[in-house]
């Protein structure tokens, strides 16, 4: 693997848990409360006549906003990690 594709997996990593963590947050964010443990999440059609009633997990989506934050985390390690490798090969070839 080189450099730049590390930097390149780092980044789309990042973004796709930032993406991740967007959804599970507006999903609850938008929902309305049905009960302790569910949510409903009303999306509208494209027609914008008919409402369909999707209900949500407020668990299941804490559970994809703490996955999001992961591999958050995992993507910067390894955008850290590249951005050593390239320090410590300046200091090699100088």
């Amino acid at each position: 693997m080189n450099i730049s594709s590390a930097f390149s997996s780092g980044l789309a990593g990042y973004q796709s848990a930032s993406n991740q963590l967007s959804v599970a947050s507006d999903r609850v964010a938008n929902a309305g409360l049905t009960n302790n443990n569910s949510v409903s999440e009303q999306s509208v059609s494209q027609g914008g006549s008919s409402a369909e009633v999707k209900p949500v997990s407020i668990t299941e989506e804490v559970i994809n906003m703490k996955v999001a934050e992961l591999q958050a985390k995992a993507s910067v390690n390894v955008i850290s990690t590249a951005d050593e490798m390239v320090g410590t090969l300046i200091d090699t070839s100088v």
